[in-house]
């Protein structure tokens, strides 16, 4: 017979696990084009009556990891001529990406993080047929996160294995996204406004980006491959997504603090901060949310598998193993696109006792860190989130929720 006293813990965890997964996709809904297109469109609407003209034909080259939800987004406002799809593997339906087609849209796959030769095989596809756009068309690029290792051609004197071998070393590294992409533009042809230059001079581009870069640079998004040279426009950024989050939390119940929306700090010092604020929290006994947003950084030590969220949240588990709160939380750290790192999860889901759950399972949680092994001891206490791909990209999302102080 499981004592009372358990029962009830069981009952708060299984409460705080269903708010810490509703707030997160809160925070993903608000960034999705679905979600954006109307009220973007609604305050742009210059570009509707560009968009909806018959003195022009929409081409449209819809890359990232969000490219075939801002393609159908885009689809449902205005006419498309013709269209390319270009995002990560199992980012569009199966029977889609078996197909290679949809209407007037191409679709096409390749990988990411690290470019393989799908990713030049199909960029130059594309650009064979942009090559081909004269003065009747409009070239709309629908950009996203991911594109710089989707859309790669190498620069004069490169080969693919050696951008492959320069990216893999770059993300091992532990460097921001910034620094990361100011390299890539340097081996690329396409990067850095590169693609651009390539077009006929008077063909008109415009391009429309969900920001998965703090700051929404667009030198930065997607390592620029339309900028300089073209209308840039944000539509949706981790910003909006936090407000989002805020909002709904509020209407649950949580008083909320919010300490960034343009977090770059190291998987490890965000683990230190996030338990900072746990025991921090002090004389409110009160419901908390405590949110942060940002894109951690996380060097590879190791050959095991994982990802800077995972990482996150294996810290968080590991720092809290003797700690003793008189209420019950959790901490989740994800990816809004659905990935953490070259695995399927979206990131991880910790809270009291799972460093023990984890030893008692036989992992050496300490030891497993120091292999950049997060995923495979987080699945086996379950605490990763499989999301599948979301449709969006606007960096990672971190949530720590405390349950009212118990009396």
């Amino acid at each position: 017979m499981i004592p009372l006293k358990q029962k009830q813990g069981n009952k708060q965890l299984n409460a705080l696990r269903k708010d810490i997964e509703e707030l997160f996709w809160e925070g993903v809904r608000s960034a999705t084009p679905e979600y954006l297109s109307s009220d973007f469109w609604n305050q742009h609407s210059d570009l509707c009556k560009i968009f909806t003209s018959p003195l022009k034909k929409n081409y449209v080259f819809a890359l990232g990891k969000a490219a075939y939800s801002m393609a159908l987004s885009f689809q449902k406002f205005f006419p498309v001529e013709a269209g390319f799809i270009l995002t990560k593997y199992n980012h569009l339906p199966k029977e889609i990406q078996k197909s290679g087609s949809m209407g007037e849209w191409k679709c096409r796959v390749a990988a990411h993080p690290i470019p393989d030769t799908n990713s030049e095989l199909y960029s130059r596809e594309v650009l064979d047929e942009l090559l081909l756009l004269g003065e009747d068309y409009q070239l709309i690029v629908l950009l996203s996160g991911g594109g710089s290792s989707l859309f790669e051609i190498p620069e004069n004197g490169y080969q693919l294995k050696d951008l492959v071998e320069i990216n893999e070393n770059l993300l091992k590294r532990g460097l921001t996204i910034q620094e990361i992409n100011a390299e890539r533009k340097k081996y690329s042809a396409v990067k850095a406004g590169k693609l651009l230059k390539k077009l006929n001079s008077k063909l008109k581009v415009y391009t429309f980006a969900i920001s998965d870069v703090l700051g929404d640079d667009p030198n930065v998004i997607a390592s620029a491959p339309s900028y300089p040279g073209s209308e840039y426009y944000v539509m949706g950024n981790l910003t909006s997504s936090l407000k989002a989050i805020e909002k709904k939390a509020n209407s649950i119940g949580y008083e909320v603090k919010t300490i960034s929306d343009s977090w770059d700090y190291s998987s490890e010092s965000t683990a230190k901060i996030i338990v900072s604020e746990l025991f921090g929290v002090g004389a409110n006994g009160k419901k908390q949310a405590i949110l942060i947003g940002g894109e951690l950084v996380c060097p590879v030590y190791g050959t095991g598998l994982g990802g800077r969220n995972q990482e996150t949240a294996l810290r968080v588990a590991i720092l809290t193993e003797i700690a003793h709160l008189d209420r019950d939380w959790l901490f989740l750290s994800c990816g809004t696109d659905g990935t953490d790192g070259p695995t399927d999860a979206a990131g991880g889901i910790v809270g009291p006792g799972f460093a023990q759950k984890m030893k008692e399972k036989g992992w050496d949680p300490k030891k497993e860190l120091l292999n950049s092994n997060s995923y495979p001891i987080l699945k086996d206490v379950g605490a990763l989130l499989f999301t599948g791909a979301t449709g969006t990209n606007v960096n990672d999302i971190l949530i720590l929720l405390l349950a009212e102080r118990n009396s």
